[in-house]
């Protein structure tokens, strides 16, 4: 069995280190067009390294023609998850990617004729799949299947404000969380502004009572086409820091998250406030006074009717720091369990799939987050003892 790991950067690294033990392939190949990270991660793992330029069809077809099995961490994902989804199919080529693009994601639901491509070329394209979304779509499906009927799914994130999360994250979560989102709400995918709409949110201690506002994320796309009966999919995103969340309103608000560029300047004021994080000068000028809460927090609510009462089925996960407030991301990990599943076998649907639509979620889900050291606690609250 072939695998090809598209990027040398930390999810895809910490994919293959993940997978190097496990015996489940023959061949590693790690693309990226810096030969030379890929390199130094393919000699670790006795691998070998290709230079591949994502921006190129060409590029991207000459280094996964012939695998089992590829792999996708090349981001942003709106500007590189769909050429590189369309090269897999057309090669032939089983797909995993972490694309946490909600736009792409709506993209590829919707395209009928990728669905049916892959089926026609006998290959499983499943996307999304790393902790947010991933996790958190397969805890909502896990979620909705306790209930009799389910009505509604919020996938809510809290995280510690930080601002350097590396350029391409920071130009993701930008994109994210600013101008409209795209959400599943009344039966159909709706435009709604990022933040707005805030809902409150009860976490087990130490992070208590948040207050949520829409995020572009896949979870609301994917849950709304994949889990049957459903009104509403939505998603739903804090700082802990309220100050960290004016900050990022204010960024839209002056025009800093505009993906165009303006009056000939080399970049888009969205593109150059992602780099700009990533600077020491940046993080300075751009923080706020920390919580120190000691990690973060997710919370799955699916409401809808369990022996004839209404009920919500909550999940609730945490990834605790560490004491030098650093935390495993659970990503890579997550990616890694579906790509292992893919190359011995245990995928079986062929066509195009969220993780939601094609993995089960209880064994999946509790495999990924031990071996994570995620906390993962479940309620479920008849909602007229509540009320």
């Amino acid at each position: 069995m072939k695998l090809v790991i598209l990027s040398a950067g930390s999810i895809a690294s910490g994919v293959a280190r993940i997978l190097a033990p496990t015996g489940c392939y023959d061949e590693l190949v790690i693309a990226d067009i810096d030969i030379d990270k890929a390199s130094a991660v393919a000699e670790e793992l006795g691998g070998k390294a290709q230079r591949f330029d994502a921006s190129d069809p060409a590029s991207i077809k000459a280094v996964i023609t012939g695998a089992d099995v590829v792999f996708n961490a090349v981001g942003p994902f709106f500007k590189f998850g769909m050429p590189i989804i369309r090269a897999a199919i057309e090669c032939g080529v089983n797909y995993v990617d972490v694309c946490d693009e909600f736009d792409v994601a709506e993209q590829i639901v919707r395209e009928a004729g990728l669905d049916e491509a892959a089926k026609a070329a006998g290959v499983a394209v499943v996307f999304g799949m790393g902790f947010a979304p991933g996790v958190t779509s397969l805890l909502g499906r896990w979620a909705a299947d306790q209930l009799d009927t389910a009505r509604s799914i919020d996938v809510m994130m809290a995280i510690p404000y930080m601002v350097n999360m590396g350029a391409t994250i920071n130009e993701h979560m930008l994109h994210s969380m600013s101008g409209n989102v795209r959400q599943f709400l009344d039966g159909e995918v709706r435009s709604v502004p990022a933040w707005a709409d805030p809902k409150p949110f009860t976490l087990q201690e130490p992070f208590g009572v948040r207050h949520a506002g829409y995020m572009g994320h896949p979870e609301g796309i994917t849950l709304g086409r994949y889990v049957p009966g459903l009104r509403n999919a939505t998603v739903r995103f804090t700082w802990f820091e309220e100050a960290g969340n004016d900050l990022w309103k204010s960024f839209e608000t002056l025009g800093l998250t505009n993906p165009e560029k303006l009056d000939g300047l080399p970049m888009s004021p969205r593109e150059f406030l992602a780099r700009y994080m990533a600077t020491e000068a940046g993080e300075r000028a751009l923080a706020v006074n920390p919580e120190a809460l000691p990690g973060t927090a997710m919370q799955i609510v699916a409401e809808g009717e369990l022996d004839g009462e209404p009920t919500q089925v909550i999940f609730e996960a945490h990834v605790i720091y560490s004491e030098d407030g650093n935390g495993e991301d659970p990503t890579p990990r997550a990616a890694a369990a579906a790509v292992r599943e893919m190359l011995q076998g245990r995928i079986t649907a062929r066509g195009v799939f969220s993780p939601e639509a094609c993995i089960d979620p209880e064994p999946f889900v509790l495999g990924v987050l031990e071996s994570a050291g995620v906390t993962l606690t479940k309620r479920v609250v008849t909602l007229t003892d509540v009320l």
